[in-house]
């Protein structure tokens, strides 16, 4: 996994924190905004959650995943620092599922912006210059070794 810097990991999990720790439905609702800001910029994306199979399955498939990604992103921050070793343990089983789900590697840089316009919502204002700097590298970090994992 490409290492991050320290200070870019300290600004994300401060950023995270703030936005995390500022709404009370955070966990129920974060993962859903990402997934519409999703939907709006890349709408292929909708199939893989079964949109294709009627607007009900999809929805019912997207709140399921929307509910796990906070929680999702919440423990892999929390593990980021000098071992990585655990941390790629675990996205290489995420880059498994993925494949299995049938999931594009295309979709990753749209999925990274709709984080950000997610956390921006929760913070309620825009991230500046250096924070956008270190959550577009923590999560490319993080992405290409999920999507590695997928190409394999």
């Amino acid at each position: 996994m490409k290492e991050v810097r320290y200070e870019q990991i300290a600004t994300v999990l401060e950023t995270w924190d703030a936005a995390r720790f500022g709404s009370k439905e955070f966990d129920n609702e974060f993962g859903m905004v990402a997934l519409e800001r999703l939907f709006e910029l890349q709408p292929r994306a909708k199939k893989v959650f079964g949109y294709d199979q009627g607007e009900d399955i999809g929805k019912s498939h997207a709140t399921v995943h929307a509910t796990a990604f906070a929680g999702l992103f919440d423990s892999v921050f929390q593990m980021l620092g000098p071992d990585l070793e655990f941390i790629e343990d675990i996205l290489r089983q995420v880059g498994r599922r993925h494949k299995s789900m049938g999931v594009s590697p295309s979709f990753f840089p749209y999925m990274g912006q709709a984080l950000v316009h997610a956390v921006e919502k929760y913070l309620g204002k825009s991230l500046t210059a250096e924070q956008r700097i270190a959550w577009e590298e923590v999560y490319d970090s993080i992405s290409n070794e999920i999507v590695k994992n997928i190409l394999q």
